[in-house]
């Protein structure tokens, strides 16, 4: 029986597609050509506000916006956060795109979500990994890799694996993000965009997990307990079952929970033992 599990998480989570060579070969060609020719993200800005409200600055607008949100009024925070949009502030831009992604304060709307992830995108694809909003920068990338690993209905964005892919190694390697080395990590392991991979795959959830995206700890721990596209190390794959339990919401990482049940029901007491001695010796370097 197969554990299904949710897609496009951030976290996550996780880098290319096929072989290491392919990996690199893409990171290069990333590199060489220029992030936004390479990525070729056109779509146009947002329509304009309607309403015609005129603040006095960016800054004004984008604390209304998010006043608006935190006070449980999301359909007041549209018109201020377009405007800063328009002005190009990433935050107001992410908010945007993140409120018709989920349908809050404004009908549910995938494909103005994806042209708001792609303005920040094109302002800021090569935002220094160590700048303040480059976390913004990354789950843009990531968000557009789901939306072109699943395509949008009724719009011109297609179902493009390799496309995704792209977006999701740009922000695993570039931006170290946790959330695309997991995404980059699961389409290996599925072989989604070519052959399987496990032993990449494995590389890029460690590289996530590592991170404490909790999917990327599950999945992890399921290649090294059952020794699949790497060497058996039931224990330490005992233990990132473990952490990724201990972290996972019961009801929506169901999946996760049957992960770990699975694996500690025909494990040996040793190998138990000795995931619970790894748990408790990371727990203590982390402190």
């Amino acid at each position: 029986m197969r554990i299904s599990e949710p897609i496009g998480q951030p976290a996550a989570r996780a880098a290319p597609l096929v072989t290491l060579v392919v990996a690199g070969q893409m990171a290069f060609a990333l590199c060489a050509a220029g992030t936004a020719l390479a990525l070729d993200v056109k779509e146009g800005p947002p329509a304009p506000v309607e309403k015609g409200t005129m603040f006095k600055s960016v800054g004004e607008s984008l604390r209304a916006g998010l006043r608006a949100l935190s006070s449980g009024d999301p359909g007041s925070a549209v018109e201020p956060l377009t405007f800063a949009a328009r002005e190009g502030n990433d935050i107001a831009e992410w908010k945007l795109g993140r409120m018709y992604a989920e349908g809050e304060g404004v009908p549910r709307d995938p494909y103005k979500a994806y042209v708001h992830f792609s303005q920040i995108v094109n302002r800021r694809a090569d935002l220094a990994p160590d700048s303040p909003n480059a976390r913004i920068v990354a789950q843009a990338f990531v968000a557009l890799g789901g939306y072109h690993l699943t395509g949008i209905p009724n719009s011109r964005i297609r179902r493009e694996p390799a496309r995704a892919a792209e977006m999701f190694h740009y922000a695993a390697s570039y931006y170290n993000d946790a959330d695309a080395q997991y995404e980059l990590g699961r389409m290996l392991a599925e072989g989604i965009a070519g052959e399987k991979n496990l032993q990449q795959a494995a590389r890029w959830f460690n590289l996530a997990a590592e991170q404490g995206h909790v999917y990327a700890q599950a999945r992890l721990g399921h290649l090294l307990f059952n020794g699949e596209g790497v060497p058996r190390q039931a224990p330490r794959g005992l233990m990132w079952m473990k952490i990724a339990t201990a972290s996972a919401d019961p009801d929506r990482d169901s999946w996760v929970l049957e992960l770990n049940r699975r694996a500690q029901a025909v494990a040996t007491d040793d190998e138990r033992r000795l995931a619970d001695a790894f748990a408790k010796k990371r727990e203590r370097n982390s402190r």
